[in-house]
């Protein structure tokens, strides 16, 4: 027996030091997989909210911010996932270290494991819809989330770079309606050569936004309609005036 092997046994009866059963090991094997899985699908669906957001920003509205490029992009760009996805992410990192065979992988292929599992899982995620799901509930029930969505509101409350939005309150005639927008102003919006994009018919109580330009003391002119929701370009042909008047009759 060795000099070391002695010290070991002897601190073993000194400390009294029991060997943990296989069960211990079992149970925090688990433990370690059970939040590694977690971790992943929590960083799915952030990357998964993440790449339904980018989708759905309106980077074609950078041309009424041409003057204030770094207020546009401090607008558009949804912090809120992507640090959710660096803290999940990191949390993949970490736990998946402490498995079994965790520890001998080089750093560099762990961290590319780590995002491709994130990301393939919040493309997938995106894919079944779950993305919208999620983005919604956070709106309708994380309140400090809504608040956070309010630069959304004021991308479009900007008349006089040619953005509007807000809710229908009444369709006076074919080619003009009442808008109330998130100012509690009433707009007179004229319709006549607007494009309407998205599968949708005008009517009261509709969320829409509005690309145009003022013509006077709280008037519109209507260039392009969208659904507030999205941009209303994906997966539907866009709708031209004429359309929409068929929808209506």
């Amino acid at each position: 027996m060795t000099e070391l092997s002695k010290k070991i046994i002897q601190k073993i009866e000194r400390e009294n030091i029991k060997p943990y059963s296989k069960w211990h090991f079992l149970f925090k094997r688990s433990v370690i997989w059970t939040l590694f899985m977690i971790s992943v699908l929590s960083g799915a669906l952030s990357s998964g909210v993440l790449i339904y957001q980018f989708q759905n920003t309106e980077w074609n509205l950078y041309e009424h911010y041409n003057h204030s490029l770094l207020e546009f992009i401090m607008i558009v760009i949804p912090y809120f996932w992507i640090v959710f996805l660096i803290l999940f992410s990191i949390l993949v990192f970490y736990y998946f270290r402490r498995t079994e065979s965790g520890y001998r992988k080089n750093t560099a292929w762990v961290i590319f494991i780590t995002l491709f599992l994130s990301f393939a899982g919040g493309a997938a995620l995106n894919q079944m819809g779950l993305s919208e799901k999620v983005e919604t509930s956070f709106q309708k029930r994380v309140p400090f989330y809504r608040s956070m969505i309010e630069r959304r509101r004021r991308m479009w409350s900007a008349p006089r770079r040619g953005l509007l939005a807000g809710k229908i309150i009444k369709i006076e005639a074919q080619n003009n309606l009442l808008l109330v927008d998130f100012h509690k102003r009433v707009w007179q919006i004229d319709i006549s050569e607007a494009r309407i994009r998205g599968r949708m018919a005008l009517k009261e109580e509709l969320r829409i936004k509005i690309i145009g330009k003022i013509t006077g003391n709280l008037e519109f002119k209507a260039r392009e309609i969208r659904p507030w929701m999205g941009r209303g370009m994906r997966r539907r042909p866009p709708m031209n005036r004429r359309m929409y008047e068929h929808i209506r009759e």
